[in-house]
């Protein structure tokens, strides 16, 4: 066991996890008592923050802090650190620590705050606030320690030794190969088994747990909260929260988006990286379907909980796995070929659709299915007439996320990327280790631009499907 990169791993994970259930746990005591339609909103651009590509947001700071960073006059902080890990790991992570304090306080009723008028500021956070959101900002942050201890890319791009990235730094080398030239899989699982464990206690952890996620609005009143907060709390909550979104979200868009060379750059980049464009869009759009269809086939089968250790782990000891496995001559065929990436995503991201389908499944009227049946509806008609309208909102939302994972996935495509199979979001990562600011820049661009194509994709289908469409001139 190397004890200083479990040290170092161990660190990483607990500052984020400390770090990102403060500033979590703060912007929720905004947002709770705020208008339920700027909560919305709000919340909305939380998630932005927790689906950004690790890589941007690392590439931005690098920007402003890097070596030759904008910043790095009279700010010197180095990036290059542990705690520059840290710093992005909290900024990519806190909106979970806030999803799962708003999910706990939507039981809070307006009798708890009208019961003793007195109970305000501090005393309501600390006796009333506190206790409720408590079990789920534990749950939450076990989920953070685990996200940040297996993160493989903010680490690796800013050279900070643990586990995943030495992972990657040994297998790349070989430093994993014994004497007579052979791998040596004993020494990467002695390695690797932190990484597995934690997951697998999350799994034991997780059922035990209840949550709810967060509606729009609970039975308490935003105005009932936010006079028994007070206004020195509200306004700070509101100061911490503003600033916190805008540097792990307004601050990396607005980077990337009004840098002129990023522009001048994206022709030349779109000219020489048509393969990588089609790459991500392939690789990420197959991959989903087949977990949602996969999800559609088997969602009666008691796996769910099995299948979010694929997820939990990092991408790259998932890599070593296919490595070991179809790197032989019967299956070399396949792990020479796009299909190992097709199927390194698909194993990653099943739990995700397999877990909303299988959810949306159970929650199908059953009346209507009755109905449908008498009537003689069974197999392909049953699904496509009655289910799938039920279904298709949940279907289309867990397909969209594990798009944008698939999108932005470099670690577990690192090692066992074929010939000719390079995406975009592996070169990006390639590129950051070299200060190619511009370029990187450039090419995050077309990743957002294939985030959102299935967006507009599906609004235009919409509004061809639509009656007043056809009488447009």
């Amino acid at each position: 066991m190397n004890w200083p990169l479990l040290q170092n791993s161990l660190l990483v994970a607990g500052l984020t996890t400390l770090f990102s259930a403060t500033l979590g746990f703060i912007a929720a005591l905004w947002l709770i008592s705020i208008n339920p339609v700027w909560r919305k909103r709000l919340l909305a651009v939380a998630i932005i923050a927790l689906v950004l590509p690790p890589f941007l947001v690392t590439n931005c700071w690098l920007h402003f802090l890097g070596l030759t960073g904008v910043w790095r006059a009279w700010l010197p902080l180095n990036i290059y650190s542990l705690g520059g890990a840290v710093w992005i790991l909290t900024l990519l992570t806190w909106p979970i620590a806030l999803m799962a304090a708003l999910s706990a306080w939507r039981r809070l009723e307006s009798s708890l705050l009208e019961s003793d008028p007195a109970l305000r500021g501090a005393a309501l956070i600390r006796w009333l606030l506190w206790p409720m959101a408590r079990n789920n900002l534990v749950l939450s942050g076990v989920l953070v320690f685990v996200l940040a201890l297996n993160n493989f890319a903010v680490p690796a791009i800013l050279q900070v030794k643990v586990f995943p990235a030495e992972m990657w730094v040994r297998f790349s080398t070989n430093y994993f190969l014994t004497s007579d030239g052979r791998f040596d899989y004993a020494t990467a699982a002695q390695l690797t088994w932190p990484l597995i464990v934690a997951p697998v206690l999350l799994l034991i952890v997780l059922p035990r747990a209840e949550i709810g996620w967060p509606s729009e609005h609970g039975p308490a009143t935003a105005r009932a909260i936010r006079r028994q907060l007070r206004p020195g709390w509200f306004w700070a909550s509101a100061a911490v929260s503003a600033f916190v979104i805008g540097l792990s979200v307004g601050l990396p868009l607005t980077q990337l988006l009004f840098a002129s060379r990023t522009w001048i750059e994206l022709p030349n980049v779109l000219r020489a990286a048509p393969d990588l464009l089609w790459n991500s869009f392939f690789f990420a759009t197959v991959s989903t379907s087949i977990c949602v269809a996969l999800a559609m086939l088997t969602w009666r089968l008691p796996i769910g909980l099995l299948l979010w250790l694929p997820f939990l782990v990092p991408g790259v000891i998932l890599g070593m796995g296919l490595i070991y496995i179809f790197n032989r001559a019967p299956v070399a065929w396949l792990y020479q070929s796009g299909g190992i990436v097709v199927l390194a995503f698909t194993i990653r991201y099943l739990a995700l659709g397999w877990n909303t389908v299988a959810a949306a499944m159970r929650s199908v009227d059953c009346n209507l299915t009755w109905a449908a049946r008498l009537d003689g509806a069974s197999g392909w008609t049953l699904f496509r007439h009655v289910h799938w309208p039920q279904i298709a909102p949940q279907a289309g939302a867990a397909w969209y996320v594990a798009y944008l994972l698939c999108l932005w996935d470099v670690e577990s495509l690192v090692l066992i990327v074929p010939p000719g199979g390079e995406t975009l979001a592996l070169r990006v990562f390639n590129l950051l280790h070299y200060g190619h600011n511009a370029q990187v820049n450039a090419l995050c661009v077309l990743l957002l631009a294939l985030a959102v194509a299935p967006l507009l994709i599906w609004d235009l289908g919409r509004w061809l499907k639509s009656p007043k469409a056809g009488f447009r001139e």
